[in-house]
């Protein structure tokens, strides 16, 4: 390995002389090609850092242990020791530990006293139902009769002209908001 794949000094030493955390999560993890040998050789020399190379080796073998665990396929087969029950669930994946000790009776009577709660609200919008139709009929009844008074208008062919041109000025500005870039790249991409 070149010395340009290798960690570079500010990367590897701290101000007090000890390697850094790079150093030592690399070494952890079974990269120590990448660290510099005079690191390497501070690691087998120094009790301070060796010390915390088997904390940061500690924490990483922890972290592998959980990366294989959530990688465990969900609906493996538990084994489930007659003489001790507990023990058995301690060591299932957290997946099936978690449904298996989740407390069913708890949950559901949870669910079923929130949806009590929420009944009265929920029997007054229906309540409401009617009166709303009846708002919706009187604006759609009142759109329409302006949309007739407007459409017999002398003014129709100017309101019709100036809602093109609102809409047009409206699309405009969403198509140059929506699209990075300047104004010469929509010109060259067939954009307006």
């Amino acid at each position: 390995m070149d010395d340009h794949d290798k960690l570079p000094p500010d990367l590897a030493w701290q101000h007090d002389g000890h390697v850094t955390e790079f150093v030592l999560s690399s070494v952890a993890d079974g990269e120590a090609g990448i660290v510099p040998a005079d690191a390497l050789s501070h690691l087998d020399g120094c009790d301070h850092c060796a010390q915390r190379l088997g904390a940061e080796a500690l924490l990483s073998a922890h972290a592998g242990e959980l990366l294989a665990e959530l990688t465990e396929p969900s609906f493996a087969p538990v084994k489930v020791l007659v003489k001790e029950p507990a023990a058995a669930v301690a060591k299932a994946p957290a997946s099936v530990r978690g449904l298996a000790t989740l407390p069913k009776r708890a949950v559901f009577g949870a669910l079923l006293l929130a949806a009590l709660g929420a009944l009265p609200a929920i029997l007054d919008q229906i309540a409401r139902v009617p009166s709303l139709v009846g708002t919706i009929g009187r604006a759609v009844l009142m759109l329409a009769r302006s949309a007739e008074v407007v459409s017999k208008s002398d003014m129709f062919p100017t309101l019709a002209f100036a809602a093109s041109a609102v809409l047009m000025i409206s699309g405009l500005v969403v198509s140059r908001i929506s699209r990075p870039g300047s104004s010469n790249d929509l010109a060259q991409e067939g954009g307006v």
